[in-house]
């Protein structure tokens, strides 16, 4: 029994190194042979395309045999085969998901390499033909692969079709891009790079665009965002200004006008962008809560330089203002609703730092101070009170109760959110909010 085990995985031994040796040059046959099958009837024959995918594999791996242009040709039409399974999906399903642009691209180098090897005008002209139906497959597919958000995957299947473009026009072919789209097909590229995270890729493709003028708002405010995330910001100003000036009613460019004066601080210039893009999207809460947001700085500003002013009154009634416009365009927004409760709540805790600073003899303006406290963190505890409601494990809100609650001798409470606190910043979640239903 021994032996005969031993006699039997030696045979199957044999077999695996047989099949290991398969001579390239009669595995590009029986790769021709198999696809030839597949073609007669594609139904039935299913299984000849994986074997005409393994037999090609094994010819082109060969040095002598991948020497031929009829191998990388042949190579091609295999791997182009299987993209085309994909096409008559998405034909019929537009919810399909692709599962061979792998492959498409494969194709596509395969021709290339069949075009760099070809000599005779028929080559050429087949490993062009070859190139222009698998792009244009490919760029079908990359577009399926936008449309499901898979950016990263586009990124690869679109910018394979852009560098085959290129190929085919020097080569004479009938490019799948036309001239006029080819700037356009780089921004697609250049904003799946960004998606998938290939910042320098992007960078390098918004950079090209905007020297070429491209008509599209998308490539300055892109390119702005990149010059400054670099530190560039005279480069970075240089282009925004190209864009407003180009584009001056293009809410992207002036949202990223916006973002960049935030990170500057530069709260006044703010206000000014700010209020043309409320004028320009009147029904968006957002804008009205950042502006809302750039009075608090301000007032917050003017509060500690020169303490109660005029100027700084009227700074906290417009921040006021926008933020209950935004809550009134949008009732659970978080962002407006907790920035009123601090909005009250920073006042109060400036009022007790400077009744830190009063001396015995200054009782009464003590008394009064504390009375002012008392009626702010009054306002600011209802709003509180909603953003916890709205999200149970934001730490500010849970902090700012936790505080106001100890100011106002409700020590029961201030625990109660302590604890809350805790537990959010031990990587826990309150699973439910404490003032939901009250």
């Amino acid at each position: 029994m021994k032996k005969l085990l031993f006699s039997f995985l030696s045979f199957l031994l044999v077999i695996g190194v047989a099949v290991g040796q398969e001579d390239p040059g009669k595995a590009l046959k029986k790769a021709a042979r198999a696809m030839g099958s597949y073609n007669l009837d594609p139904t039935n024959n299913g299984g000849k395309l994986d074997e005409a995918k393994e037999m090609i594999d094994i010819a082109s791996a060969d040095a002598t045999v991948a020497g031929e242009v009829k191998t990388w040709q042949t190579k091609g039409e295999i791997y182009a085969t299987f993209l085309q399974k994909d096409m008559t999906q998405l034909i019929t399903n537009p919810d399909y998901k692709p599962e061979y642009a792998d492959e498409g691209i494969m194709a596509l180098e395969a021709y290339e390499k069949a075009l760099s090897m070809a000599e005779k005008k028929f080559e050429k002209k087949d490993a062009t033909s070859g190139m222009t139906e698998v792009a244009k497959n490919l760029n079908f597919i990359g577009n399926a692969q936008i449309t499901a958000q898979k950016y990263a995957e586009a990124y690869g299947t679109l910018s394979a079709v852009l560098e085959a473009n290129m190929k085919i026009k020097e080569a004479g072919g009938d490019a799948p891009i036309a001239d006029a789209d080819v700037n356009n097909q780089k921004y697609i590229v250049a904003y799946c790079a960004e998606a998938a995270g290939e910042k320098e890729v992007a960078a390098n493709y918004f950079k090209e665009l905007y020297e070429a003028e491209f008509d599209e708002p998308g490539v300055y405010s892109r390119y702005f965002n990149t010059l400054s995330a670099s530190g560039d910001n005279e480069g970075a100003l240089k282009v925004l200004e190209a864009g407003r000036a180009k584009f001056p009613d293009d809410t992207e460019i002036l949202f990223a006008e916006i973002n960049h004066y935030i990170q500057k601080e530069e709260y006044d210039v703010l206000e000014m962008k700010l209020k043309e893009a409320v004028a320009a999207e009147p029904e968006n809460p957002s804008l009205r809560s950042a502006l809302g947001n750039v009075y608090m700085n301000l007032y917050e500003g003017e509060f500690k330089a020169n303490g109660e002013t005029e100027k700084g009154k009227a700074y906290f009634d417009n921040s006021l203002k926008y933020f209950n416009e935004a809550i009134a365009m949008d009732s659970k927004m978080l962002d407006a609703i907790y920035s009123i409760g601090s909005l009250y709540f920073n006042e109060a805790v400036s009022y007790i730092s400077k009744q830190s600073e009063l001396t015995m003899k200054q009782q009464k303006l003590y008394d009064e101070y504390g009375a002012k406290i008392k009626d702010l963190f009054g306002k600011a505890l209802p709003y509180f009170k909603d953003a916890e409601k709205l999200d149970p494990n934001d730490t500010n809100t849970l902090l700012a109760l936790s505080e106001i609650f100890a100011r106002t001798d409700d020590f029961e409470n201030s625990k109660e959110f302590k604890a809350r606190l805790k537990v959010v910043n031990e990587g826990g979640k309150n699973e439910t909010s404490f003032f939901a239903g009250k």
